[in-house]
């Protein structure tokens, strides 16, 4: 199993966009129109990375998932505005999601939208999961704060999904490693949401 990995999500976004002479923005754009009564997975992501998100969407349709982004289904939509109206449109969109991957990104903290996107789909739906594309030089995920409370999205040499369970630290500084750890991505869609989630370990503060 392995990280996603920026230099190569790009590299994919490039050699698509060029396939096509556009502009990553363009291609995204160019997707347009993609109407389906349900999705599997609600991708929350920001506009700041419009080339990986390029990337990150030909990997996840090329492995069979139907997937909403706001820029291909309804590229009309001003992210940059927080209204009740944009509001009801998020909603209604990750109604029909089954999933969401949250991408993690340098980006994605300056987003206005992606933490409220997350906390809407784990208060009713459940399947929240972190999808990291991690710089080459990195050698580990580093989940910030509420993050590490969601399973993560490793890859196989086949690019499939695999969720990883969060490790999780007691309060008495013991790290639990509980069994098992990794499930494919379709097995934990289909199953129950919090079986894969970490333990309350003791009381809250």
């Amino acid at each position: 199993m392995a990280f996603i990995r920026e230099s190569e999500v790009r590299t994919r976004a490039r050699r698509r966009a060029q396939a096509a002479n556009q502009t990553p923005q363009d291609a995204l754009n160019a997707l347009a129109g993609i109407r389906r009564p349900r999705f599997d997975i609600f991708l929350s992501q920001t506009t700041r990375d419009a080339e990986i998100v390029l990337g990150i969407y030909d990997l996840l349709v090329e492995q069979g998932y139907s997937v909403f982004c706001d820029w291909i289904i309804a590229p009309e939509v001003n992210r940059s505005e927080v209204s009740p109206a944009n509001a009801a449109f998020v909603r209604g969109a990750m109604m029909i999601c089954d999933t969401l991957l949250f991408l993690d990104t340098d980006q994605a903290d300056q987003s206005l939208w992606m933490c409220w996107e997350l906390g809407w789909f784990d208060g009713n739906k459940g399947h929240v999961a972190i999808l990291p594309v991690l710089e080459d030089k990195a050698l580990q995920y580093r989940s910030r704060e509420f993050l590490g409370l969601y399973p993560y999205v490793e890859v196989d040499e086949k690019g499939r999904l695999f969720l990883r369970r969060p490790v999780v630290t007691g309060p008495t500084g013991i790290t639990i490693l509980e069994a098992p750890n990794m499930r494919h991505f379709d097995a934990w869609r289909s199953g129950n949401a919090s079986e894969f989630r970490p333990r309350v370990m003791g009381p809250w503060r």
